[in-house]
């Protein structure tokens, strides 16, 4: 019993470190994919592909921001996420998280685009609590959801 007690650790760090390695697994990309993305994202460095589901992701730094994109079967980017700093957002979308939040913390920034166009989802504290706040580039609030602290 306690060699089985010791054992038990050791066993389940082992399953979350071999569940967590299938999850980020690099793969070859498809040559059709990786064209598409030495087309979009020339000069990326960093570049590591790997499945996501049916999608091929790859992540890589580019133009300094940590990017992560997503390309189909048919080797098309579907979308693509970012990580900015508050003042790069846009004009339109930093005066409306200041009007709505004010005096708010920003502690992370993610600037999505797609096909529905290009989004943005911020971790804020406001208020003593936590909020994930999602705007369009028009500043315009699309979702605000509370965290759990």
């Amino acid at each position: 019993m306690k060699k089985f007690l010791l054992l038990l650790p050791l066993l389940l760090v082992i399953t979350c470190l071999t569940a967590f390695a299938r999850l980020n697994t690099p793969v070859d990309p498809h040559p059709r994919a990786e064209q598409a993305f030495k087309k979009e994202f020339a000069g990326a460095a960093n570049v590591i592909w790997s499945k996501a589901g049916e999608f091929l992701r790859v992540s890589f730094t580019w133009a300094d921001h940590q990017t992560v994109a997503y390309f189909n079967a048919d080797a098309e980017l579907v979308g693509c996420i970012r990580g900015l700093f508050f003042n790069q957002l846009p004009l339109t979308v930093i005066r409306s998280v200041e009007k709505q939040f004010k005096n708010s913390i920003v502690l992370e920034i993610r600037e999505i685009t797609n096909d529905e166009g290009v989004n943005y989802t911020l971790v804020a504290e406001y208020k003593d609590k936590k909020y994930k706040i999602r705007l369009n580039s028009l500043g315009d609030l699309l979702a605000k959801e509370k965290l759990k602290q």
